[in-house]
């Protein structure tokens, strides 16, 4: 096996998912500021290609929590702990945090904030931007299929000043008209609550889509998908909205990302450039 200028395997083919993650990543790293803390869950590479690629272009002070640890690594990664043998990941932690630290910080009697932007996805997303990694129900409204659970996602998705919703798919299953259940709440549920604002914005394999008056409206489609076929892959009606093309990668992002993910992790990444199985 050929071995990259890092010390990873060498990049294998570019694939058509690879080609989607690197617009994705693009996409995100747009949305992230320079001088904020970014946080996102284990096995997320796609978000931290992104977060790599902010702090490599236009936010070299952006802080990036990835699970329990804090890092300005040079290029993609793997969680610390994982099982590949040429992996580096464990020389580029500036710091891990322990489980209790993190739920000390995502407190509201707490003066700091966990972070100031938020990625979550979920097995349901709905209209007004909540999400649900707890389960689906049944036809008898009991729980029928258990998700992965919220964890800390709750606590931090309704402390962070920004949240970012991120789905691997774009189908009527994943984006519905309610939640079964709750793990971090859209705008109305945050209303009711005494919260004020939001999500931001939800970026999917066809489109990015931002919220208007607690609602979710299409933002820009990708140049391989259509607004029919985004609208007719939506559980609930979309308004009418100015919709654009995504913008394209830039041939300085597509640069930064090379070096950023020498061994192409992108291209091993799940995702379904049609929206995924309806």
């Amino acid at each position: 096996m050929g071995l990259s200028p890092g010390g990873g395997p060498a990049a294998g083919p570019r694939t058509a998912a690879g080609e989607l993650a690197r617009l994705l990543a693009c996409v995100v790293a747009r949305e992230l500021s320079d001088g904020e803390v970014v946080a996102f869950g284990l096995h997320a590479e796609l978000l931290l290609a992104a977060a790599l690629l902010a702090q490599r272009l236009h936010a070299p002070n952006l802080t990036i929590r990835h699970g329990l640890r804090v890092e300005r690594g040079p290029e993609l990664s793997p969680a610390a702990w994982t099982e590949v043998p040429t992996s580096r990941s464990h020389e580029l932690v500036e710091y891990l945090e322990t489980h209790d630290a993190i739920l000390d910080v995502a407190s509201r009697s707490s003066p700091m904030r966990f972070c100031d932007v938020f990625f979550v996805g979920g097995m349901q997303i709905d209209r007004e931007g909540s999400t649900n990694l707890i389960g689906l129900k049944g036809k008898d409204g009991r729980l029928a299929v258990r998700g992965p659970g919220s964890i800390g996602t709750t606590s931090i998705g309704t402390l962070a000043r920004h949240v970012i919703l991120f789905s691997g798919e774009h189908t009527t299953r994943r984006f519905v008209e309610q939640v079964d259940y709750v793990s971090v709440p859209g705008w109305r549920r945050r209303a009711a609550a005494g919260l004020e604002g939001g999500p931001s914005l939800c970026v999917t394999p066809l489109a990015v889509l931002d919220f208007a008056d607690g609602g979710m409206r299409l933002r820009s489609v990708h140049a391989h998908a259509t607004e029919t076929e985004v609208r007719r892959r939506t559980g609930f009606t979309l308004p009418p909205s100015p919709v654009r093309a995504t913008p394209p990668p830039t041939a300085a992002e597509l640069e930064a990302l090379a070096v950023i993910d020498p061994s192409g992790r992108l291209d091993t990444l799940e995702l379904s450039p049609d929206g995924g199985p309806l």
